[in-house]
């Protein structure tokens, strides 16, 4: 019978040390990031009371983690617009785009990005036509 040399008894004490420190009891936790879309969802309103587009109000809700559905009203080029836009968050942007008929039922397309400037403010900027009407600018939408 051979009996363990101490250098042979040494590594496999280092091994088993180094084993245990491996091994970590303490399950984690990780700290769930939330869906891009999430920083834009909500009801934001126009603080605008001139421009092209005037009394912008959005109600965006998620479709998912990237995408939104944005329900909006507004007052563009003098005619009332009301219709329903898709939003897609990239980033810290979410590119949004809107067709449909205006109050007149004249045709009307737009498009623009948000982008959060703060918890409460959302900076849009916007650009198309409505009713024949070139329209483009910026707001600052708010909760």
């Amino acid at each position: 019978m051979r009996l363990a040399t101490p250098t042979s008894l040494g590594a496999i004490a280092v091994l088993l040390l180094s084993l245990s420190a491996c091994h970590d009891s303490t399950p984690s936790n990780p700290t769930p990031t939330p869906d891009p879309i999430t920083t834009f969802t909500g009801l934001w309103r126009s603080t605008s009371t001139s421009g092209a587009c005037t009394g912008i109000n959005w109600s965006v809700s998620a479709v998912n983690a990237t995408t939104a559905t944005i329900l909006y009203t507004a007052t563009c080029a003098g005619i009332p617009v009301t219709g329903t836009a898709n939003g897609t968050a990239a980033g810290t942007t979410m590119n949004w785009s809107a067709t449909g008929s205006a109050a007149n039922n004249c045709a009307y397309t737009i498009t623009g990005t948000a982008t959060p400037a703060q918890t409460t403010d959302l900076n849009v900027t916007y650009s198309g036509n409505v009713c024949g009407t070139p329209v483009s600018g910026t707001d600052t939408l708010r909760r």
